[in-house]
């Protein structure tokens, strides 16, 4: 009798449990597992794969700020959902006051290796039916980043005649007005989103040294902002070389006293980039999709310093392979087919300095 009233889940080793709470990983999913018993609220501490998804999204009151405001307030949600995800259960609080910091609520978890941060929507808010990807690589500033805009996308029966096809081109060799200055845009918005997403890493990447792989994206598909164990290191040797320096207090974004002006600066410096950029008017892909108005871009910082450039000095073909690795391995299904054939196209060089 003893043996059949024995608790058969007992039986299960400790490694087995963490195994199936890493295939979880989802935090909030976690959280409600530490109530289940003493030995659960022991072992979800140590799993070391997490996915925080922020599920609320604080609206803006005002038009008028535009895409800068409308990052200020992706940044708010998700402090706002950082702190909801502690609600309930509430045995599971701190005795003191509700924090807002996402480093506050990941604290209870010692052995983070992969932290996943997914937001509920991207962050820059274009025309109707203009498409943006991004991906953008971080270590203690921008290493790449890889770009695809596309004016519109028909499916099937929604394509459309040819007739309109010279809105969609591209004067390289003018004075930069039209479609070359638009794409310019959207380029410097996305590499302003990514500084802005890596900056809220800051304090998360300081206070768990055991993180080897960072990833913050969003539930669109927009952009993701990807640091590897390499990129983290970077960042933490740079941070403790400069003080824990960067801009901004030590407790993070202080969103309570933060204004539209102060939140600018709370990102990472853009360092001045080189731009590689290829276009096609019309794109039709093997899967019935056809692409007007795509726009292909792989940014890398520029060498500035002499001494650098000579001691990492790369051919052409060898930056231009480099260049193709980068842009073929960012996105996956109909946006990757997008980029193999466009990585087909001529590019044009492009340069900007640091912001």
């Amino acid at each position: 009798m003893n043996s059949f009233s024995e608790d058969e889940f007992d039986k299960i080793p400790d490694a087995i449990l963490l195994l199936i709470l890493n295939q979880i990983s989802d935090i909030k999913t976690l959280t409600h597992c530490k109530t289940v018993s003493k030995r659960f609220n022991s072992l979800v501490p140590q799993v070391e794969t997490l996915l925080v998804k922020v599920d609320c999204v604080i609206s803006t009151t005002s038009s008028e700020s535009g895409d800068w405001f409308s990052l200020f307030n992706i940044i708010k949600s998700i402090f706002q959902s950082f702190q909801d995800l502690l609600t309930s259960p509430r045995k599971l609080l701190s005795p003191n006051k509700f924090s807002n910091s996402p480093t506050d609520i990941l604290r209870g978890f010692e052995k983070i290796k992969k932290l996943e941060i997914e937001l509920p929507s991207g962050d820059l808010k274009l025309e109707k039916g203009i498409t943006l990807r991004w991906k953008a690589e971080f270590g203690k500033s921008l290493k790449s980043c890889v770009i695809l805009a596309v004016r519109s996308i028909e499916y099937g029966d929604q394509k459309g005649g040819g007739g309109d096809d010279h809105d969609d081109e591209i004067d390289f060799h003018g004075d930069g007005s039209g479609g070359l200055k638009l794409r310019v845009v959207w380029t410097i918005s996305s590499l302003i989103a990514a500084s802005t997403r890596h900056y809220l890493l800051r304090e998360v990447i300081k206070e768990h040294k055991e993180i080897e792989s960072l990833v913050l994206s969003d539930r669109e598909n927009e952009g993701k902002v990807v640091m590897n164990q390499q990129g983290l290191k970077e960042f933490r040797v740079h941070e403790e070389e400069n003080g824990g320096g960067g801009g901004g207090g030590g407790g993070g974004v202080d969103l309570s006293t933060s204004t539209v002006q102060g939140w600018k600066n709370n990102r990472t410096v853009v360092p001045a980039v080189r731009m590689r950029m290829r276009h096609e008017s019309k794109l039709d892909l093997s899967c019935g999709v056809r692409m007007r108005g795509a726009t292909l871009v792989v940014v890398r910082p520029a060498i500035t310093d002499e001494f650098e450039r000579r001691k990492n000095w790369k051919s052409e073909i060898e930056e231009r392979q480099e260049d193709k690795e980068l842009a073929l391995g960012a996105f996956d299904g109909v946006f990757g087919e997008a980029v193999e054939a466009l990585m087909k196209r001529r590019s044009y060089l492009l340069e900007m300095n640091s912001f």
